[in-house]
């Protein structure tokens, strides 16, 4: 399968599960010194190969007809830090916003094994911006996801399937400490 319709099925598969909305969230992944990235203001379901952007690690397309999204320096940013990083996912999943500072990992044995044990918690930065891209880093130097206060969620792999892993298990942990609030009322 060619990487860009393997990109599509992993953006499909985030917009049918809830973690990205029609138009906001990104993805990106890493090929050498190319990084194939979501197109800025497009509907995820129904993109196509046609519409996906390549980019190089200074942010200047080189392949594509639309512009890459919006968040292309946090992508970079990350990249360039994370040599071990082929695959990044933001998402806008409310419910980790929301409890960010609730969040421990030990809570479940499997947001422990693929979260590591700490979740990065980043300040609000204004979306797009160079201090966004470079906070956003920063913390993902030694964490594997980071809660974006009043934003979103980033999560980092080897691949893509291991970066959606980690938004999924960020959500389920997320749920988990929300009903065990509500069980404990």
């Amino acid at each position: 399968m060619e990487i860009e319709e393997e990109f599509l099925r992993y953006v499909r598969l985030l917009y049918e599960r809830g973690h990205l909305t029609l138009l906001s969230g990104n993805v990106s992944v890493r090929a050498g010194n190319r990084v194939l990235v979501t197109p800025t203001s497009r509907p995820k379901p129904f993109l196509t190969v046609d519409d996906l952007v390549w980019i190089d690690l200074e942010g200047r397309v080189i392949k594509g007809r639309l512009m890459p999204t919006s968040e292309w320096r946090m992508h970079v940013a990350v990249y360039k830090r994370r040599g071990d990083v082929n695959a990044v996912v933001h998402t806008h999943d409310v419910l980790p916003i929301i409890l960010a500072d609730k969040l421990d990992s030990s809570l479940l044995s499997e947001a422990e094994i693929y979260l590591g044990s700490e979740i990065a918690i980043v300040e609000y930065f204004q979306p797009g911006t160079v201090e966004l891209a470079e906070s956003v880093a920063k913390a993902l130097e030694r964490n594997n996801v980071a809660i974006l206060k009043r934003h979103g969620v980033v999560a980092v792999g080897r691949d893509l399937a291991e970066a959606v892993n980690r938004v999924e298990t960020l959500v389920d942990l997320a749920k988990a400490v929300f009903y065990k609030q509500l069980l404990e009322l």
